[in-house]
């Protein structure tokens, strides 16, 4: 018993000369263990948005597997395996590479890579701009070691690395997504009528109140001409005009 008290003051005053501190109570290593995140918090899956540098035509793949590290802040690789609905991708991929072996510098594209959480919330997004493809290769995968990006078992899994040298990165942590809420409020703003409606304007739906006898107005509603005839508007689509003059 002795023995045992002189090992129990000897650890504890090495500890005390090295400054570590014991804790006699396990309840309290818990306030250090940090929280455990649900699936609907951590990223989840990707989604890489690809446009053809100096246009518009941004295409948008959910066919990639995985995102990765490229020495280099503006390089990175994405793997996955080969899918049909990624053929405009390979496009700018042969463009690229056969641009590469003439010292070219034109065929460049811009790609951004989606995160998203569980719960389908966009985290953050990566992006990259004047981006040329500096390797392409193609490899199976047969190990069980390895985590299939398909769900078939027993076969061999094809898949494909794409790597990209870079000119430009940043963080977006306000995505695109922000700006499709910007386009669904532009396009609310057509259906309530906002452009329709507008007294100001006589040349909408909206009849001017201060019409006076004779007056012309093109009902976009119904679609009909009209004229103001006795304080009220006068359908005349179907009276006609002037005859036209032969020739």
């Amino acid at each position: 018993m002795k023995n045992r008290q002189l090992v129990v003051v000897t650890i504890t005053s090495i500890a005390v000369l090295l400054g570590i501190s014991i804790i006699s109570n396990p309840d309290a290593l818990e306030a250090y263990a940090g929280i455990t995140l649900s699936s609907d918090n951590v990223a989840k899956t990707i989604q890489v948005r690809v446009t053809e540098s100096g246009t518009l035509n941004e295409i948008t793949y959910d066919s990639f597997s995985r995102v990765g590290f490229v020495d280099g802040e503006t390089n990175f690789l994405l793997e996955s395996v080969p899918s049909k609905d990624k053929k405009p991708f390979y496009k700018l991929v042969k463009a690229s590479i056969e641009d590469k072996n003439t010292r070219g510098t034109d065929k460049k594209m811009d790609v951004a890579i989606d995160l998203y959480s569980g719960d389908g919330q966009i985290i953050n997004s990566l992006e990259y701009s004047g981006c040329s493809v500096t390797e392409y290769f193609i490899h199976g995968v047969d190990s069980k070691g390895k985590i299939f990006f398909t769900e078939e078992d027993g076969t061999i899994e094809i898949r494909e690395v794409t790597k990209f040298g870079c000119t430009g990165f940043t963080l977006n942590i306000e995505p695109h997504q922000l700006e499709s809420i910007d386009i669904e409020e532009t396009i609310s703003q057509f259906e309530l009528g906002d452009f329709e409606f507008n007294p100001n304007n006589p040349y909408f739906s909206n009849a001017p109140t201060d019409s006076s006898e004779g007056d012309l107005f093109f009902n976009s509603d119904t679609n009909t001409l009209q004229r103001y005839e006795n304080g009220t508007w006068v359908d005349i689509s179907n009276t006609g005009g002037p005859p036209s003059p032969r020739r």
